[in-house]
Order: C-alpha cells, then sequence, then structure tokens
C-alpha cells in the first residue's frame, strides 16, 4: 500500500474545500472603497466637516453689512364728530383711513476691537480641525475595516488546518477499524480514534461559527446588507521593512491626534484675542431709506407723503460690564495652558503607543519565523506518526498528541501573522500612512 503523507492530505483538503458554487472573492483595496463610501461614521464626519466649510466666510464672521428690509399697510374705518368754537360741525361716518410705510436700514460694523479678524481666523481653524476629524476618522474606520479582513483571513487558515485535522483523524480511524477487522486492533481503540474525529468537527462547527460572525461584523463596517456574503483572500502580507526612526518622524509630522491638538491650541490662542476685544469700541455705519404715505376721509390733513434719507456713524465704547471682560481674558489665558498640556499628553500618548506597538510588530514577526519553522516540523510528525501508526510501533494516544502538535503549531503561526499585520496596521495609523495604503 502506499504511503498516506501529507502531500495526499493536502490535495484531499482542497477537494473537499472546494465549494460548489464560487464565492465573489472581496479584496482588502474593495473592502476599503466601500467603507469610505458606505460607512456610517465616516459620512457623518464628512457631513460635520462641510459644515465647518460652510461657516467659515467673511459673512459669518461679521465682515459684511446687514440691510434690512421694512414695510407696513394699515387701514382703519371709524366715525367720527368734531365740534368747533365757531359752531361749526363735522360729522364722519364710515370715514376711511390707510397708512403705508417702507424703508430699508443698512448698518455695517467696521470696527469691533478686530473681534471680526478673530472670527474668521477661528472658522478658519474650526473648518481645519473639521478636515482633520474626517481625517481621523477614515483613519480608524479604514483600521477596522482592515483588522476585520484580516481577522478573516486567520479564521479562514484556522479552518483549513481543523478541515486538515479531521482527514487525519479519518485516516485514523480507517485505520483503527482495518487492524479491528484483522485482530491486530481492539474496538477501545477504534472508539478513541472516532471520540477524537468528533472532537475536531465540534471544534470546525465553532469556527464557523466565528468566522460567519466576522463576515457579519465586516459588513456591517462596510454599512451594507449584513446577509451578504463573499469570500476572503488566502494569505495575510506582513510589511517586514518598517523603520522605528522613520516612523517617529513620520508620526510627529503626520499623526491626525496630534495634529488636532495642535489646531485646539491655535484656537486657544485665537479666542484670547476675542476676549481682548471687549475692551475697545465698536463703530459703525448706520443709513436708511423711509417712505410713508397716509391717507384719511376725516381729520385735518386728507393725505401725507414723506420721503427721507438718513445716514451717519455711531460708536459705543463699553466702561463697565461687570468685569466680565477681565473675566473671559483669564479664562482663555487658562484655556490655552490647558490646551498645551493637552498636546504634550497627546505627544506623549502617541510616542509611548508607537514603541509598544512596534515591539509587539518585532515580536510577531519573530513569532512568525519561529512558527514556520515549528509548523514544518509538526507535519513532518505527523507524516512519520502515520506511518509508525499502521505498523503499530506508536499508541492512539501518541498519535493524537502528535496531531494536537500539528494544530497548535498551525493555530499560533496564524495568530502571529495576525499579530504581526495588526501592528503594521496600527503603526501605519499612528504615522499618518494608512489612507495610501492598501
Amino acid at each position: 500500500m502506499k504511503s498516506f503523507t501529507f502531500f495526499h492530505l493536502l490535495l484531499l483538503i482542497i477537494f473537499i474545500n472546494q465549494p460548489l458554487f464560487s464565492q465573489d472573492v472581496l479584496t482588502l483595496r474593495e473592502a476599503i472603497e466601500i467603507a469610505l463610501t458606505n460607512n456610517f461614521s465616516i459620512n457623518i464626519a464628512r457631513n460635520e466637516s462641510e459644515i465647518a466649510k460652510n461657516n467659515s466666510t467673511i459673512g459669518n464672521a461679521g465682515f459684511l453689512p446687514t440691510l434690512d428690509a421694512t414695510g407696513s399697510y394699515t387701514r382703519s374705518q371709524s366715525n367720527t364728530k368734531q365740534e368747533y368754537f365757531d359752531g361749526r360741525t363735522i360729522d364722519r361716518t364710515g370715514a376711511k383711513a390707510t397708512n403705508i410705510n417702507a424703508g430699508l436700514n443698512l448698518n455695517w460694523t467696521i470696527f469691533d476691537g478686530l473681534a471680526m479678524f478673530g472670527n474668521i481666523e477661528a472658522l478658519k481653524e474650526l473648518r481645519r480641525i473639521g478636515e482633520a476629524n474626517f481625517k481621523s476618522e477614515v483613519e480608524i474606520n479604514i483600521a477596522d475595516v482592515t483588522e476585520t479582513y484580516y481577522n478573516l483571513i486567520r479564521e479562514k487558515q484556522v479552518l483549513d488546518v481543523l478541515n486538515e485535522t479531521i482527514v487525519i483523524s479519518k485516516e485514523r480511524v480507517r485505520i483503527a477499524e482495518s487492524k479491528k477487522d484483522v485482530g491486530s486492533g481492539s474496538k477501545f481503540d477504534l472508539r478513541q480514534a472516532q471520540v477524537d474525529l468528533n472532537e475536531d468537527r465540534s471544534n470546525l462547527l465553532k469556527e464557523e461559527l466565528t468566522y460567519e460572525q466576522l463576515k457579519v461584523s465586516l459588513n456591517q463596517l462596510l454599512a451594507r446588507d449584513v446577509n451578504t456574503d463573499f469570500d476572503v483572500n488566502d494569505t495575510i502580507m506582513v510589511n517586514k521593512n518598517l523603520n522605528l526612526d522613520d516612523l517617529k518622524n513620520l508620526t510627529l509630522e503626520r499623526n491626525t491626534d496630534l495634529d488636532i491638538a495642535k489646531k485646539n491650541l491655535n484656537l486657544s490662542e485665537i479666542n484670547l484675542g476675542l476676549a481682548r476685544s471687549g475692551w475697545f469700541p465698536t463703530i459703525s455705519l448706520v443709513g436708511g431709506y423711509n417712505y410713508t404715505n397716509s391717507e384719511s376721509q376725516a381729520g385735518f390733513i386728507k393725505s401725507n407723503k414723506n420721503y427721507s434719507l438718513n445716514y451717519g456713524v455711531s460708536a459705543s465704547l463699553n466702561l463697565f460690564d461687570g468685569l466680565n471682560t477681565s473675566r473671559k481674558i483669564e479664562n482663555a489665558e487658562i484655556e490655552i495652558d490647558n490646551s498645551n498640556l493637552i498636546l504634550d499628553q497627546v505627544k506623549t500618548r502617541i510616542e509611548a503607543n508607537l514603541l509598544n506597538t512596534y515591539k509587539k510588530y518585532l515580536n510577531s514577526l519573530q513569532l512568525v519565523q519561529l512558527e514556520e519553522e515549528n509548523l514544518t516540523i509538526a507535519r513532518e510528525s505527523v507524516d512519520i506518526a502515520l506511518e509508525r501508526l499502521k505498523l503499530g510501533n506508536i499508541t492512539p494516544l501518541e498519535f493524537r498528541e502528535t496531531q494536537q502538535k500539528l494544530i497548535d503549531a498551525k493555530s499560533r503561526l496564524v495568530s502571529a501573522q495576525y499579530d504581526s499585520k495588526s501592528a503594521e496596521t496600527e503603526l501605519l495609523r499612528l504615522s499618518g500612512q494608512l489612507i495610501k495604503t492598501d
């Protein structure tokens, strides 16, 4: 009889795992593109950024004048009886009167203690903060999509291991049955082999559930029908050339959280200037045009029309506001101090996160190399153990231990591959490179 090696096992596993109807393979690039279009958090952040952009106008800052139009029309009907000293009497019943008023009023603040200049700078800074928040939301969701996608690949590889294990366990059951039939094996060995096979099948069912749940999670991140079925790629490719010094420089230059903290510091300094504007006068240009037309069937004047144009300058200076301006200035200075502290806090947190993640990245790469060697040894061991089991030179328990070492070696390998890719993704996010990657 020909030797039953791992080559035969893998061919059998490949045949067993071929679906009757092939699923569409979703690539990571496609998943990210779908998330950028559909993801709820990204779209909310995009809309908030658009609002901040719309608010950043000179009109909202107070540079432009206000022009108001007013108008009114009234009509009345009255009964009037008038008696004069010379004996005359005027009696009006149902006398009608109309009154028309229309006007334009212009108010243009040309100086407000430079507050309008502070307002436009604050609005521009808020727009930039909105854009940075949008970028941060995109990075976070791309990282979530990437990690979930590679977690699916990990689970898919675990499923392959379990299917591989089931094939081996089936072969063990076949060997036990053959030995029992010829009298060289026991019923106990056969039952034990069947129990181990059922255990492998149970583990497979649990992992299949985990795999399907991860599919739902990825569909949720992509904001599409959670029932959408798809397949993923088979391998986890890791960039093994990331350099800590390069990552540090890029992080200080591109990290989004650090950028937001710097912009908030700028905004705090602008707010201090806005608070100080309360010490200065406000000067405005005013003007107006008014039209009045009154008509009455009773009284001394039958009709009256009036056209008027007015213009001028108004100025105001607050002499005392209960020390509120001083309070606002003091609070603005405290806010600047807080913004500096937050900036230092964010910088320290990011540097610590970068260093810890890089250490995890290096450790995972070493584990990948080690577990690849262990997997090769474990597969050779199972191959030898199968032959020894057929010859009766190894006990079923010893064979099961050898088989379990193969499962453990493969599981550790795919976990190390996933951990290294997860660390790589986080390093790219921290250094502001994630949006440019697939």
